[in-house]
């Protein structure tokens, strides 16, 4: 039976703190992960990770809408030959871009929607010839600074980066700020409270993704600093549901609305059987 058994994500949200996490329905080809949140022409767009389980088990970014209290349908926005995965979407002079991950095609690159709902054109590339993941934004004043991890590939470690983007778009040569695979890799944007700014990671020292750490950014520069303020795990979470929820690794909030991502076994023999299928087709797809 445990051969039956993967590992799904799926979106939780809220709309005020007292209220239990309500589970947004995965859609019936993937589960959905990393999700962020914008506000685009008037609309409340849910972007996410879609993890397509029945058929390559490859990532791409898909979309929802909310409205009346709730999120429609998933759509597929974004898909690539290559593994896609926390979307970060962000709106400038009115056009919206996304930054998501693509290590596989060795690079992190910014996308500009041209059509919506799924033509995009690449807008630039932050960082070339480098396997960085989960990239972070921050706008201080002036200032413009970017987290982002580098994974070691081998079980949860890696080093967290910060770079700092010239007047002419280029970036800084990124530092190392942490190794603890504890705090290192990004978990959400940052997130500022009565002047203060915090940085939100997984907490993988027992498995990834298995909890969120909430750090308050003490200094930018000349030397970063930063101090845990908070940990979450799901124990700690209320969510409807009667799944035996294993982590949250990703958090996100806008305005009133706050999304998460938990993770929990499913057992599935559809998907079972879709995998073994597909295996021999995509095995040296990338």
């Amino acid at each position: 039976m445990n051969k039956l058994r993967y590992m799904h994500w799926q979106i939780a949200y809220r709309t005020s703190k007292g209220e239990p996490f309500r589970l947004v329905n995965n859609p019936d080809y993937a589960w959905a992960a990393d999700p962020f949140l914008v506000e685009y022409k008037g609309r409340m767009y849910l972007f996410a990770e879609l993890f397509l389980y029945r058929s390559e088990r490859n990532g791409v970014i898909g979309y929802c809408v909310y409205e009346d209290g709730r999120f429609g349908e998933w759509q597929v926005t974004m898909d690539e030959h290559w593994h896609l995965s926390y979307p970060n979407v962000f709106v400038r002079d009115g056009e919206l871009f996304m930054c998501p991950e693509s290590w596989q095609k060795n690079e992190v690159g910014i996308y500009r929607l041209v059509q919506f709902p799924d033509k995009w054109e690449q807008a630039g590339c932050l960082f070339c010839n480098a396997r960085y993941v989960d990239t972070t934004f921050l706008q201080q004043g002036e200032e413009r600074y970017i987290f982002t991890f580098a994974p070691t590939f081998s079980g949860d470690e890696g080093e967290l980066l910060l770079a700092k983007e010239r007047a002419d778009g280029t970036m800084t040569e990124p530092v190392v700020i942490t190794r603890d695979v504890g705090t290192a890799r990004p978990g959400g944007n940052i997130l500022r409270r009565n002047g203060r700014l915090y940085r939100v990671s997984q907490d993988c020292r027992n498995s990834y993704g298995a909890g969120l750490v909430f750090s308050e950014i003490d200094s930018l520069e000349p030397v970063y600093k930063e101090h845990a303020v908070k940990r979450i795990s799901p124990k700690n979470l209320r969510i409807e549901t009667e799944k035996k929820i294993l982590g949250v690794h990703t958090y996100n909030r806008l305005g009133g609305l706050e999304v998460i991502d938990v993770k929990y076994y499913q057992p599935t023999l559809a998907e079972y059987l879709a995998s073994r299928r597909t295996r021999r087709v995509f095995v040296n797809k990338y």
